[in-house]
């Protein structure tokens, strides 16, 4: 290496000559949606898929986390205009509906683009998002927010994806089921149940598991307001139903 070449360093001193690019396995990529993901967002929005096709696409696809530049020191220059001293690109995250940490992430650049045209798309795959996100204390990934293939990712979901295990969503889990059966076989009242979903769309518009009660005809109000309470106390304590759904709304019928 001449003198001249030696001039040209990354920040660690090490040279960039002989480096290439080559190995970036996102260099051919147009930013356009994985497909098998984007089928499967459609399908669900149109009733003839469910929830886990559409997780089990997000661990493999290619997916875009944006970076937006987030203005550090600033100054006053010539005749007092405002100067940026210095800038920094950050991961975005946001606050959901319910309050809870979203990260949003999206299948492309053009979806990408309708949330914030200003925002730079970096590649990476679902499970790594999902583990970068449970590392981060995100309990959402909002998919293509502010698009027509919008979906939300809970909690359960989100660790099943870090960990590389299959999710299924408490409204099928015979974990759940076993669970909600030994905690109201005690309740002389309650004659039957059924589970099912109060945000059936995943947009978070309603909790992620709804457990109906069919309560006896003769059940007072008082009777309902302590079934309630013991129910919500036995949920809440059981370590297997907390890890396998976020959240949970109950009616009586």
């Amino acid at each position: 290496m001449n003198e001249d070449q030696a001039k040209f360093t990354d920040s660690a001193g090490v040279a960039w000559q002989g480096r290439t690019f080559s190995n970036n396995q996102f260099q051919s990529d147009k930013g356009e949606a994985d497909p098998v993901l984007l089928q499967a967002l459609l399908d669900f929005q149109a009733g003839i898929s469910d929830q886990e096709r559409v997780v089990s696409a997000f661990a493999s696809a290619r997916l875009l986390v944006p970076l937006v530049a987030n203005l550090g020191d600033s100054g006053e220059g010539a005749k007092g205009l405002k100067t940026d001293k210095s800038a920094e690109l950050s991961i975005v995250t946001v606050s959901a509906p319910d309050g809870q940490k979203a990260l949003p992430i999206f299948t492309s650049v053009g979806a990408m683009a309708k949330w914030n045209d200003k925002a730079r798309p970096v590649p990476n795959f679902g499970k790594t998002i999902a583990t970068a996100a449970l590392n981060e204390g995100n309990t959402r990934i909002v998919l293509d927010p502010t698009c027509e293939t919008e979906f939300v990712i809970r909690r359960p979901a989100i660790d099943a994806l870090a960990k590389g295990s299959a999710w299924v969503s408490p409204v099928k889990n015979p974990k759940v089921l076993e669970i909600v059966t030994e905690i109201t076989k005690t309740e002389s009242n309650v004659l039957k149940f059924e589970l099912g979903s109060a945000d059936p769309k995943s947009l978070l518009l309603g909790q992620e598991l709804l457990l109906s009660l069919y309560l006896s005809p003769e059940t007072s109000q008082a009777e309902v307001d302590a079934i309630e309470s013991r129910l919500f106390t036995q949920l809440s304590a059981n370590r297997g139903f907390v890890e396998l759904v976020d959240s949970v709304a109950v009616q009586y019928l």
